[in-house]
């Protein structure tokens, strides 16, 4: 069976040809009301303001050779300067390359080669990092970067001059007013599609040959139109990187129309969204696909935007209740910070009435907990995926399902096929499992110069296969379980990994935790799981814990393949654990234990300082039963 939203919408009709071209329509009506505060800089924008530093910003660019054919970096924070060169990036139509400053050297260039940059636009703070990429770039052959310019560069009214390689850049300032030089930019004309073409019943002079002409012609030139703005549109936009779950990252690309097709989708009244009088704050990366979307969606609906240049769990509640947030789009960890940690909330309950959660699996019991903390009128899910063009499905505003994801979006259409065997193609009834597969409008998924791994997305009928485990139930709600990939099957049984931030609520022991399977040559797989001790429980046992556990979850659930402690759970940018990080811990032990160790039960911690990153890489065992075990303060993994 097919699940689709049961409320649809008229499309809105638009001569638009970019997202740029689309928003700025919309968003003409606001004038000026505020858009953006920036608060790592201070700096705000009106929204009359925001098409005139989108054109200055699309001088600048024209001005370092970017063209339709070029992909611009955007480096930086949380900063929504960063939108501007994405807007200046769809007038070019150039494709913008979302980047997180904040990564390393090496993932940064790693992004960098992936996409085949050619431009970079990089905040300050980060320039000597980006520096350090390009000469990494040409050590290694790949030197395709072909200017560096920092993110004030591009947003001012001096004009930049680039020169070849190996003489001096210019700069000079422009002659006319940056008002005077922007406006004349983009005069809109009407669009041929647009022109009637229905005749006057006065008109019945003109013989019938000339009409049928005539008619032919215009029939012509109004396909040719509609055909030429329908390429425009589908070209490439923005270009993400996935998470990396499942290998390594890849580079995804968004078009113009899977942005514009899902931002009125979630725009529609039934979904609640933001107005001219609401504050949004971005708290999310501007880098992610959840992060970029919701500014997006924040600024077509006229509610004016706020971010942070970089989360932390005091910044988030003190913006809440420093600019009197009404609605914020959260990530799991981001939430708990709400439902658990020792802030003073009083001050945020007055004004914050929406939150939405996406990015990873969220706990009923975290909804349930933030709901009695902070009494919110609105705490929902969504759920997307950045292959799937965006957002797919959102609950509808005061939702108190728990653990449900939502409906689908109008326009789309999901079904769950069988679980266990792929080949059968058979669709699963209410309530039972199977792998969610999508496809919608917006649904345009193509990596980088990887059709072998885009044409994998897809099953034979057209359908994105998510690789998620999900069901639906008899009101057309989805429900996410985990990912296919991460399922756990003990002797024959399917068991699902639910979010273990029930064992933290439960055991004050246990600051945070992970199960993954672990391979076993008689059950097939056997559950394991990864915890980080309180800082007030040091001496936490594996045995209290599996102790604790068994007699909470089923028979066949039970952490059989054991417990292990580790100093942190490894999670990317959106909270999700990142479980193949985790088994690599044991194919460390099964090397180590082909090597002939003098003791093969204690292993010699390395020196070298673990990489936040490969966090799992890290890991060693220790002895259960050493005293030195217990109490020694290192990164050892004590096994059960």
């Amino acid at each position: 069976m097919e699940i689709q939203c049961p409320f649809q919408i008229v499309w809105e009709k638009t001569a638009a040809t970019s997202f740029s071209e689309f928003i700025f329509q919309r968003i003409a009506k606001y004038g000026s009301n505020l858009a953006m505060v920036d608060t790592g800089t201070g700096k705000q924008w009106r929204y009359s303001e925001l098409r005139v530093w989108s054109e200055m910003c699309a001088e600048r660019l024209r001005e370092m050779n970017v063209n339709p054919n070029s992909r611009v970096a955007v480096i930086t924070s949380t900063t929504g300067q960063a939108l501007f060169v994405h807007f200046a990036c769809s007038i070019i139509g150039a494709n913008a390359v979302c980047i997180n400053g904040w990564n390393s050297i090496d993932e940064l260039w790693q992004q960098v080669d992936l996409s085949e940059s050619t431009h970079c636009v990089v905040e300050n703070q980060f320039l000597s990092k980006v520096e350090d990429v390009r000469r990494k770039a040409i050590m290694r052959g790949g030197a395709r970067i072909k200017v560096i310019k920092t993110l004030d560069e591009v947003l001012s009214d001096v004009r930049i001059t680039v020169t070849p390689s190996g003489r001096k850049e210019t700069r000079t300032t422009s002659s006319t007013p940056v008002t005077d030089e922007v406006n004349h930019v983009s005069v809109e004309t009407p669009d041929a599609s647009t022109v009637s073409l229905q005749k006057q019943d006065t008109e019945n002079s003109e013989e019938e040959t000339s009409e049928s002409t005539a008619d032919e012609a215009a029939s012509i030139h109004n396909f040719s139109a509609n055909h030429e703005q329908s390429m425009a549109n589908r070209s490439p936009f923005l270009v993400f990187f996935s998470s990396g779950t499942t290998g390594l990252p890849k580079a995804i690309e968004i078009t113009h129309k899977s942005l514009i097709v899902n931002m009125q989708q979630m725009s529609i009244p039934l979904f609640h969204p933001p107005t001219p009088k609401d504050r949004f704050l971005l708290a999310l990366c501007i880098h992610h696909c959840f992060g970029t979307f919701s500014a997006y969606y924040a600024l077509m609906n006229g509610a004016t935007l706020i971010t942070i240049p970089k989360y932390t769990p005091k910044a988030l509640i003190e913006m809440i209740r420093d600019y009197k947030i009404t609605h914020v789009h959260l990530t799991p960890p981001m939430l708990q910070t709400i439902a658990y940690d020792s802030y003073a909330l009083e001050d945020i309950t007055a004004t914050l009435r929406s939150i939405v959660v996406s990015g990873a699996p969220l706990d009923s019991n975290i909804v349930k907990a933030c709901r009695e903390r902070i009494q919110i009128e609105d705490l929902r899910e969504a759920y997307g995926m950045t292959e799937l063009g965006g957002i797919c499905t959102l609950s509808y505003y005061g939702c108190d399902r728990l653990n449900t994801v939502g409906v689908p979006l109008p326009g789309m259409l999901m079904k769950a096929c069988d679980v266990v065997n792929w080949e059968t193609k058979k669709l699963c009834a209410p309530h039972q499992p199977g792998q969610l597969l999508v496809s919608g409008p917006q649904v345009m998924p193509n990596f980088y110069k990887n059709p072998k791994a885009t044409a994998e997305l897809f099953d034979s009928s057209g359908f994105v296969k998510t690789g998620d485990a999900a069901y639906y139930d008899e009101n057309g709600f989805i429900y996410i379980m985990d990912r296919i990939k991460d399922i756990i099957r003990y002797k024959g049984t399917l068991v699902c990994i639910d979010p273990p931030s029930e064992w933290k609520i439960a055991f004050l022991g246990i600051d945070d935790c992970a199960v993954v399977g672990r391979q076993d040559h008689v059950a097939g797989e056997v559950p394991a799981a990864f915890v980080v001790k309180n800082t007030a429980h040091p001496l936490l046992a594996s045995a209290e814990v599996r102790q604790h556990v068994s007699g909470k979850i089923a028979q066949f659930k039970e952490l059989r393949g054991g417990v292990y402690f580790i100093s942190e759970i490894p999670r990317n940018i959106c909270g999700k654990i990142m479980r193949r990080q985790l088994k690599q811990y044991w194919d460390r032990e099964r090397t180590t234990t082909k090597q002939d160790a003098p003791n093969p039960q204690v292993t010699v911690v390395s020196k070298e300082k673990p990489r936040r990153s490969s966090t799992a890489d890290s890991l060693k065992p220790a002895r259960n039963n050493s005293k030195a075990a217990r109490t020694k303060k290192s990164v050892q993994v004590s096994r059960s």
